[in-house]
């Protein structure tokens, strides 16, 4: 079904809006490597609720029939799977909105239902009474749309009236319950738990990945001893130096990353058990910090961490995120390092037209509803006669076919996948950039971010005396080679505009591979 649009005078994206294409970043700017005892958190605070970005996401589900139906089927009906955060966005304030709409919509599906089966009856006994049933199956059409824009985004999801302390309650005491539980998840939670093969749920689009493998075991001075260093040291050197530049909008953090497949059995009893206390539960998202510290130094175990910054900007509605990860050899004489950069893209211009609409229709624009709940009756109807006429056969699928009994059979198993099934903030997301300054910053964020992290990392190597001399020649290959470089060059044109970036760089200098590679099947 398609989203509602009503959208007077809304503006589109300006033409000439460019598709979030990966332009890969550089690395940067020195700062001195320093080295406390612990990872520690940055900028690290309950979701931004009264960000445009949750507020577009509220507007979303009351809009799309499909998505706020999606979200409540893959979320709050999934009792058995993670749930995916996404920074800037406060889940549980969507989710109140997405059952506000299902019930608001399930409520006018019944009349239709009612006025339909009526209808069906008239047809037979009395046809001249079938037009003044078309005209109440029409308002109800017509009142739904009515309340949808007038009675719930215009007074409540507004700019100027948006106030997430106003969403409404669960009428539900275990939805309600549920949703408290993910607000809170949104804030202490540093777990995310996928479903298949791109690990970063939540955060958007993979643009670019890179990794490399540098000597640390070589001196810089033939005289000199290498100065032993603990991943700890180096992580916390990177956050002290990233959050040291001061962009608005950043939040560093330690996040741990793992398939949902790989909970049940591929995990050591102690890790499994503070995962995943109850098989048939949802996933715990939230890990000690001696856990954290374990997952770090151990490169066999699934389950992942990862420095995660992310800086958001466009009022939440536009998040680059920087991955890194650090993993020493055996013999403490190899440093492999891998990162990645992922844009959230703007909401969906569609879900903007909650910007533009006045108190109370004009006559016009009460014209235009009228006619497009015209327009829609015909199918309406059709759909509602036939989901009564399949209600008995839907009835007895689902009872053979129990999606319940289905997952309790895989949880017995142990082949059951624990991943998020679906990120709400990534589904509401456009495929193009509204402004080119949005594209710019998504650049601009990703390149600073990066430029400081291998520049942090050859500080930090050198002030424990190691021999960066290899990994320095690699940054000037990165730095003066020049937007058209040879070997893997890869140069995009959008809108007219040259989209290179340092990838191909990259890749030439550090090997570094495409963010497409594989996707999932």
């Amino acid at each position: 079904m398609k989203p509602a649009t009503f959208a007077p005078t809304a503006p589109t994206p300006a033409t000439g809006s460019t598709t979030t294409t990966p332009t890969a970043a550089t690395p940067g700017t020195t700062t001195a490597a320093a080295a406390p005892s612990t990872i520690w958190t940055t900028n690290s605070t309950a979701p931004q609720s009264t960000s445009d970005a949750t507020r577009y996401l509220c507007a979303a589900v009351q809009l799309d029939d499909a998505l706020a139906k999606k979200a409540i089927e893959s979320v709050l009906e999934e009792p058995h799977r993670a749930v995916a955060s996404s920074p800037g966005i406060d889940l549980a304030c969507v989710l109140r909105y997405a059952l506000a709409a299902r019930s608001r919509q399930i409520t006018a599906q019944a009349l239709l239902v009612l006025t339909a089966v009526v209808l069906v009856a008239v047809l037979f006994f009395q046809p001249v009474l079938a037009i003044p049933l078309l005209v109440v199956a029409w308002a109800i059409i017509l009142v739904e749309r009515l309340v949808l824009f007038y009675g719930v985004l215009k007074p409540e999801l507004s700019r100027a009236s948006f106030d997430p302390a106003r969403a409404p309650r669960a009428t539900s005491p275990t939805n309600e319950a549920l949703l408290q539980q993910l607000a809170a998840q949104d804030h202490l939670g540093n777990v995310s738990v996928f479903p298949g093969y791109q690990p970063f749920i939540g955060y958007g689009n993979l643009l670019d990945s890179w990794n490399f493998v540098i000597p640390v075991d070589r001196p810089a001075d033939p005289f000199d001893d290498v100065l032993p260093f603990r991943l700890e040291e180096l992580s916390e050197a990177t956050s002290r130096a990233v959050q040291a530049l001061g962009l608005p909008g950043v939040d560093i953090s330690e996040r741990v990353f793992i398939s949902g497949a790989d909970l049940a059995q591929h995990l050591s009893p102690d890790l499994r058990l503070l995962l995943l206390p109850q098989p048939t539960g949802r996933p715990k998202l939230n890990l000690p910090p001696s856990e954290l510290k374990q997952l770090r130094d151990d490169r066999s175990n699934r389950a992942r961490s990862y420095l995660v910054t992310t800086v958001s900007g466009w009022e939440q509605e536009l998040v680059t995120t920087s991955t890194i990860r650090y993993s020493l050899s055996s013999a403490k004489d190899l440093l492999f390092i891998e990162g990645a950069s992922l844009v959230l893209p703007p909401i969906h211009h569609r879900y903007h037209q909650v910007d533009y609409l006045l108190d109370r229709p004009t006559w016009r624009q009460l014209l235009v509803l009228m006619r497009k709940s015209a327009t829609e009756l015909p199918g309406k109807l059709v759909a509602v006669a036939a989901m009564v006429i399949a209600s008995p056969v839907a009835l007895l699928v689902w009872a053979l076919t129990s999606k319940e009994r289905a997952q309790q059979r895989q949880i017995a198993q142990h082949t059951f996948n624990y991943g998020a099934q679906l990120c709400l903030r990534e589904a509401a997301g456009d495929p193009k950039f509204h402004r080119y300054f949005q594209q710019i910053d998504r650049q601009m964020h990703t390149k600073i971010v990066e430029r400081r992290v291998m520049d942090t990392m050859v500080d930090f190597l050198e002030a424990h005396r190691i021999d960066v001399s290899e990994l320095k020649e690699r940054q000037n290959v990165i730095y003066n080679g020049g937007v058209f470089a040879s070997g893997n060059a890869s140069v995009r044109f959008v809108n007219s505009a040259v989209a290179a970036g340092m990838g191909s760089r990259i890749r030439s200098a550090f090997g570094r591979g495409p963010a497409n590679e594989r996707k999932e099947g």
